[in-house]
């Protein structure tokens, strides 16, 4: 059947048994997870639902995969995990995940490359987009869609993910550069280690407390520096800048700085990483700089150094 979507073909109906899941960002990044429609989960009955309680909430499961119908539909198993959760004023239907570990984040990023490359831009451009109020699905185009099915046999589920509606190449304006960047992408976001991730950083150049505004980017060390008054104060934020410290108000420790430094860390930054960056760089400069949080004689002087305005370790 031509799909009224300019030239694209896709089945006329689901396959039996199937439902249609959009390809969305946390099934590429952080999650890689799915919440199970609360009407799927409906059709496998009482009986099936009814045997399901806090003792028996999680299975082992092999994802059965069929690659699209311009890949060869050829067929991949990945490991996977099917969870009843049990959250507060939510019902048993609506409490199902499937999560995957990175190798199927991996194919489905190969397979769709344009759902992948939207997921990434909405994930990096956070903070922007929800500025303007947008979901993941206003940028980038279409949807593009699985069918997944999830049977019962002997107490065990059968979970199966097909292609359902795919972008063709050469309807993607630029397959070529899809499919390269794609590649590098999944390299750089899902298959780095903790390691790489961690190197992954950016720093900005020494900026006027003024522009502070235009910081919207999340999870960050900073710097605030008074350069006439030689002092420095070293922090950390799960915020943007702008949110951090908007116009006239006061710092609670350090009003009187006039400059800052952003050193930006990968998105999958930890909070507790992240405060440990901060204690690691405010150790450093207490045993460089005059402060008031050791009593040990500074490295360097008022005269060669700063003057760390930390009050606290």
């Amino acid at each position: 059947m031509l799909d009224k979507r300019t030239s694209r073909v896709q089945p006329i109906r689901l396959s039996p048994d199937f439902f249609p899941l959009d390809i969305h960002k946390s099934m590429f990044i952080n999650d890689r997870m799915i919440t199970l429609p609360s009407y799927y989960v409906k059709t496998w009955g009482e009986k099936v639902l009814n045997s399901h309680d806090k003792s028996n909430c999680k299975w082992e499961v092999n994802i059965k995969y069929e690659s699209p119908k311009e890949m060869g539909k050829k067929i991949h198993y990945f490991k996977s995990k099917l969870t009843l959760f049990f959250a507060k004023n939510r019902n048993q239907e609506s409490s199902y995940r499937l999560k995957w570990d990175t190798d199927f984040s991996e194919q489905l990023a190969k397979d769709y490359p344009k759902s992948f490359v939207r997921a990434l831009e909405f994930h990096i451009g956070d903070e922007h987009y929800k500025e303007l109020r947008y979901t993941e699905f206003d940028i980038g185009g279409f949807k593009e869609q699985l069918q997944v099915k999830i049977i019962w046999e002997d107490a065990q589920p059968i979970v199966s993910i097909k292609e359902f509606f795919r972008v063709k190449d050469e309807e993607q304006g630029f397959p070529k550069v899809f499919k390269e960047l794609s590649s590098y992408l999944i390299a750089d976001y899902l298959l780095s280690s903790e390691d790489e991730l961690l190197r992954r950083i950016q720093v900005t150049e020494w900026k006027k407390r003024e522009e502070i505004e235009k910081e919207l980017n999340e999870n960050n060390i900073y710097l605030l520096l008074n350069r006439e008054n030689k002092e420095v104060y070293f922090g950390e934020t799960k915020q943007s800048l702008s949110k951090r410290y908007p116009p006239k108000q006061k710092h609670h420790s350090f009003d009187n700085w006039n400059e800052y430094a952003v050193i930006q860390l990968p998105p999958e930054t930890s909070d507790h990483t992240r405060l440990l960056i901060e204690r690691v760089l405010i150790a450093t400069g207490a045993k460089l700089f005059q402060n008031s949080l050791y009593s040990e004689e500074p490295v360097l002087d008022s005269n060669n150094g700063l003057k760390l305005q930390n009050r606290r370790k």
